[in-house]
């Protein structure tokens, strides 16, 4: 039977298709900007830097809000202030302006996710971690895009506020098309998952299964927000200067290395999305995926070939950027089915502040290191350990989600079993 929600989840898609664009399109435009603001390269990024303050002070109240007074809401207010950023940055007059644009970019950008994200899940809670795995690739293929159409333009002399002026009409066509598709109950269903739970929990007490408890999985699966989100960041940061301090790679050859990666992610996301609509659960991605990636990097600092390297940028693209953060938004949100809003703010806030942390980190160690090779040789031995650190904590989410679940856990083992007995 046919969706009923499918045109809300193409139309979250095609939202997230033009996020991809517009969180690129201030670096993608650093030369104009410098004219248009009459300003140096050094205040442009400045003004790129207001877009992590956004993300960190947007999660302290949208997540409530989104349970409060619904998705449709967040999503529809998120799409509004886009049009806002957007606008506002062709007619800004200064860079300090385009700061304070950027924090409302950062600020949408947390309302959005607490409205698209639940949206999604509610809309195909029997394959929610498939539905939130596409936005990945839906802000990949943004991002891939927009390079594209700004070359295009400048190779036909056309305006640089272009992109800007038609990214918000192509939102504002979103917005009317979100004002008149259906929402999911997000109540009803919070409730009916809320009340599986608590039934799970009452028929396996004698297999010392037990409720959820933010004090337990919530501060566990925030902290691998935050790792998950190290992980990637550094490979997709570092990985050019990696490839050519610790491998001998030319500046060429290291950026190709970002190639591989993004072929690995974009591979990590479908095939991914694909093993999780046959069944197997995300949680099991948030043990397999962080073993794969610290061993990747492991042998980046053991076997510093560069035949090698792009094979590690592709397995660590493949199992840290295919989509292990949105898995991460669903597995919380399966512990904590009331507060969807609220958990997906939480892991954003996580992200957030791993993106703000990461640099400042990165650069002190590549700054106060003897040399170049040794400093990003730290780097790695950095992602490694952010690795072992979501392992630890992914097998740890795993045991309790055993626990907390336990007869759907033995309801599925033993569908597998006869299954591989016929």
């Amino acid at each position: 039977m046919k969706n009923r929600y499918t045109p809300t989840a193409g139309s979250v898609y095609l939202f997230f298709f033009l996020y991809g664009m517009a969180v690129i399109i201030l670096s993608q435009n650093s030369g104009h900007l410098q004219e248009h603001w009459n300003c140096s390269e050094g205040n442009v990024l400045m003004a790129l830097s207001g877009i992590g303050i956004g993300k960190i002070i947007g999660p302290s109240f949208a997540g409530f809000l989104s349970d409060k007074v619904g998705r449709r809401f967040m999503v529809l207010t998120s799409l509004a202030m886009y049009i806002v950023f957007l606008l506002g940055v062709v007619v800004s007059p200064t860079w300090q302006v385009g700061f304070a644009l950027a924090v409302w970019f950062g600020l949408a950008n947390a309302v959005m996710d607490t409205g698209t994200y639940p949206t999604l899940m509610e809309s195909f809670p029997a394959t929610a971690g498939s539905a939130n795995m596409l936005v990945k690739a839906a802000i990949a293929a943004g991002q891939f895009a927009l390079p594209l159409i700004i070359n295009a333009l400048a190779n036909a002399g056309g305006s640089w506020t272009i992109p800007f002026v038609g990214g918000a009409i192509l939102l504002a066509i979103v917005f009317l098309v979100m004002l008149k598709v259906p929402f999911p109950d997000y109540k009803a269903l919070a409730a009916e998952q809320k009340a599986a739970i608590e039934a799970n929990a009452v028929a396996s007490a004698d297999s010392g299964a037990t409720g959820a408890r933010i004090s337990l999985e919530g501060v566990a699966l925030v902290l691998f927000g935050f790792t998950a989100t190290a992980m990637f960041w550094l490979a997709q940061n570092s990985m050019p200067a990696i490839g050519q301090y610790l491998a001998g790679m030319s500046e060429d050859g290291g950026r190709g290395l970002i190639s591989w990666y993004s072929i690995g992610s974009f591979a990590g996301v479908f095939i991914t999305a694909a093993l999780v609509a046959k069944k197997f659960r995300p949680v099991t991605f948030l043990v397999v995926n962080p073993v794969a990636a610290a061993l990747a990097y492991l042998l980046m600092v053991l076997v510093q070939n560069a035949t090698l390297y792009p094979v590690l940028a592709f397995v660590i693209g493949y199992f840290a950027a295919g989509g292990l953060f949105q898995l991460t938004v669903v597995v919380l949100a399966e512990f904590f089915p009331v507060r969807k809003g609220v958990v997906t703010s939480m892991i954003g806030l996580a992200s957030g502040l791993a993106a703000f942390a990461l640099p400042s980190v990165s650069g002190w160690l590549v700054d106060g290191a003897a040399s170049k090779a040794a400093g990003y040789a730290t780097v790695v031995w950095v992602g490694f350990g952010v690795c072992v650190a979501s392992v630890m904590l992914g097998t740890f989410v795993l045991s309790r989600h055993r626990k907390v679940f336990a007869r759907t856990h033995a309801a599925a083992d033993a569908a597998r079993l006869a299954s591989a007995s016929a």
